[in-house]
């Protein structure tokens, strides 16, 4: 797990997780497949609210297991807030790999400066 975060990190890139649960529910499930809160390397940020998971049109759209959940969901957001890449699973399962991710990253970061210049130049008129 922490060579695949510093594949995303090379890429100037920060990796944080949304779970939908109250903290208790969040390290039963950690237990569950073998893992303890010091295992995860990156920040975990709880939603039982789901106020997160509304915002980004996730919150109880899948049933996995025996409960109404979130659906698997990953997104990357520049560095100005705005929303560059989304993939919504269509199973608890179905997420794209480092790897892919890491292509995103690549083909973002190589269009981030004139992105930016676009932005900058015209936003300041």
């Amino acid at each position: 797990m922490r060579s695949s975060i510093e594949q995303l990190t090379e890429h100037d890139a920060v990796l944080l997780a949304v779970d939908p649960h109250e903290s208790w529910a969040a390290k039963a499930l950690l237990h569950e497949v073998g893992l303890k809160t010091d295992d995860v390397h990156f920040p975990l940020l709880l939603d039982p609210a789901l106020t997160t998971s509304a915002k980004y049109g996730v919150a109880f759209q899948m049933n996995i297991h025996v409960e109404e959940s979130n659906r698997p969901a990953t997104f990357i957001i520049d560095k100005l807030g705005v929303l560059r890449y989304a993939k919504l699973g269509e199973s608890f399962s179905d997420r794209p790999s480092v790897s892919e991710i890491a292509e995103v990253l690549t083909n973002l970061n190589s269009e981030w400066p004139s992105q930016f210049c676009r932005f900058y130049s015209s936003s300041k008129r």
